[in-house]
């Protein structure tokens, strides 16, 4: 296997397998981990500053960050939300503004962008990250802390690959790592963190190189947050004994992977939407998102799950614990919540996508539950609220993000079991089969042909994928061997050109360009003919040939032109290709990539 902070794998590379393989992963987790911590805490500090201490208002939690199935929901000073939304969303402008501008909007996007331009980000970064996405989620933002924790371990991976002086592909690829390593933390699933590394920069690839040091980083950075936090998983949930996979249960979640799809859509086409209003809106950066909090605040007022993170209210739903929820006040937050993550982040709060994902797509599974079940569909160990409370989580950010295989294995991991799998692949192929080419993650690419961090790798196969037939110039100016050197620099002049084939009924016998112009200066070249001073028997090309092969004959030659032939035993000229030619290829290929 090949090592992916090594490049040669020679004696000095066996030397060096533990400290780039195996070390350097290893303090990108330990550090992935304690930010991690340290970002869980911030965030319940400053709910308990904002929420709880103003508003009233004192949210549930899942099991696994010590929730109770007890929880009593009561809001004290409700009026007082829009407010301490607002107020939120003006501190993060303000430190956004002054301090760190990237720290704005989605996290994981900001990460994505600066892997693809090899960015180099740091630690500066991460600590402003981790602040304003904390006062944003803990002043009531609807906001995730996927993009959060990315962000900060993505900075993290880029400031140990700095300070370990890797190369730039290896300081990449450490900020891939840190990304991996800080999701698998927050989660508490090292696996779909370490996949998720690997996964989340294309729509249709992987960065298979981060791979392995993703696993070492992720289960470190897990194994730091669990020891402080707890090790049981995220959620709680209790499902039936399961007793098979009916044809009514796949049509479940067969017709679930259709409305995540929509719901998906939807999230992508509201958070565009409010980006570009905001965008437009002509006020001082600093006050956008305290407008989107403000917003948010009365949206919060509808529904208490459009407030902050609200992975306690998931966890109610996935316990049947409904005492404040009822089918139609579940069906309602989808959108209401949908509308507050796309004010929140729209308006330049900080945070990340993944967390309002899976609260709208619970939301969605719920009520697909709650349909289905009206229309007849009965109870089984597969089919109940919880089971696709908790699929239509994934399948949701399946959707909008292109992540499918992450969030398959996700599903285990935030729930600690695997009787899920099966319906959770049918829904999530199903919703990333109907989402469209459409990421909620812009700095995505499709392959990694198309990342400029892999540009100059794939050189090779894209002047491979060409040939000479389809740059060449074909219609040629020529010009005989009879004719004056004075004669070809007035063509090679009126139609700005640097060679001219010498053809003899259209076959090539010579070929002049303008250095041998120049060296003819210094000759008497008023008498001089095209045939004293032409090279003879130039370097041709077929049309057939790839734009690689001919590159290299050219560099082998020490030449800028060659004439195009039909073939090399005819030599009648078709066409003349020269280096500007391919390198037109190459600038419109990175061009598209970037």
């Amino acid at each position: 296997m090949k090592y992916p902070f090594k490049n040669i794998f020679d004696e000095t590379a066996i030397k060096d397998i533990g400290y780039k393989s195996f070390f350097i992963p290893i303090v990108i987790g330990l550090f992935a981990g304690i930010f991690a911590v340290i970002f869980l805490k911030s965030i319940h500090l400053f709910s308990g500053i904002f929420l709880e201490n103003i508003v009233h208002y004192k949210q549930p939690l899942p099991l696994g960050e010590g929730g109770s199935i007890d929880y009593k929901f009561e809001i004290g000073n409700l009026f007082m939300l829009p407010i301490i939304t607002a107020l939120g969303g003006l501190i993060v402008g303000i430190l956004v503004y002054l301090f760190s501008p990237e720290s704005a909007g989605v996290g994981t996007d900001a990460a994505i962008k600066a892997f693809h331009h090899r960015k180099y980000l740091g630690l500066k970064t991460s600590i402003w990250k981790l602040i304003t996405s904390a006062i944003t989620i803990g002043s009531g933002g609807v906001s995730g802390k996927e993009g959060p924790i990315a962000l900060i371990g993505a900075g993290i991976g880029s400031f140990v690959g700095k300070l370990f002086n890797l190369t730039d592909k290896e300081r990449n690829l450490a900020l891939a790592v840190g990304l991996g390593a800080g999701i698998a933390g927050v989660f508490k699933a090292p696996f779909a963190g370490a996949i998720i590394s690997s996964e989340v920069f294309y729509k249709k690839d992987f960065e298979t190189e981060a791979l392995v040091p993703s696993f070492i980083a992720s289960f470190i950075s897990f194994m730091v947050v669990a020891s402080i936090l707890g090790f049981s998983p995220l959620f709680h949930i209790e499902l039936p004994d399961f007793s098979g996979f009916s044809i009514q249960d796949g049509i479940a979640y067969f017709i679930l992977g259709i409305v995540t799809s929509i719901i998906a859509r939807l999230m992508i086409f509201s958070l565009d939407t409010v980006k570009n209003l905001f965008s437009q809106l002509e006020v001082h950066p600093v006050f956008k998102p305290a407008i989107g909090g403000f917003f948010v605040g009365l949206m919060g007022m509808l529904t208490p799950l459009a407030i902050g993170c609200s992975y306690g209210w998931l966890q109610l739903i996935m316990l049947g614990k409904l005492d404040y929820l009822s089918p139609y006040l579940i069906f309602v937050s989808i959108f209401i919540v949908l509308l507050a993550f796309s004010f929140t982040l729209g308006s330049g709060g900080s945070g990340g996508v993944f967390g309002p994902s899976l609260v709208i797509g619970g939301l969605t599974g719920a009520t697909v539950y709650n349909v289905l079940s009206a229309l007849g569909f009965h109870d089984t160990s597969s089919f109940n609220i919880t089971a696709l409370t908790v699929v239509g989580m994934v399948s949701t950010f399946a959707a909008a993000a292109k992540a499918p295989l992450s969030t398959i294995i996700l599903v285990a991991e935030i729930t600690g079991g695997y009787q899920l799998l099966i319906p959770a692949t049918i829904a999530v192929a199903v919703s990333h089969f109907l989402s469209g080419e459409k990421s909620i993650f812009k700095s995505q690419v499709n392959y990694k042909i198309d990342s400029p961090a892999h540009y100059d790798e794939f050189k090779f196969l894209i002047l491979n994928q060409y040939k000479v037939k389809d740059v060449m110039t074909k219609e040629v100016i020529t010009i005989t061997k009879d004719a004056s050197v004075l004669e070809a620099g007035e063509l090679l002049r009126e139609y700005n050109i640097s060679a001219l084939p010498v053809v003899e009924d259209d076959v090539i016998i010579g070929l002049i360009t303008d250095s041998i112009l120049v060296k003819a200066c210094s000759r008497s070249y008023e008498d001089l003919k095209v045939e004293d001073v032409m090279i003879k028997n130039p370097v041709c090309v077929i049309p057939e040939l790839t734009l690689f092969d001919t590159l290299s004959l050219l560099i082998e030659n020490d030449i800028e032109v060659a004439p195009v032939v039909n073939s090399l035993s005819e030599k009648k000229i078709v066409g003349i290709i020269s280096d500007f030619d391919i390198g037109k290829i190459l600038t419109k290929k990175s061009t598209v990539a970037a």
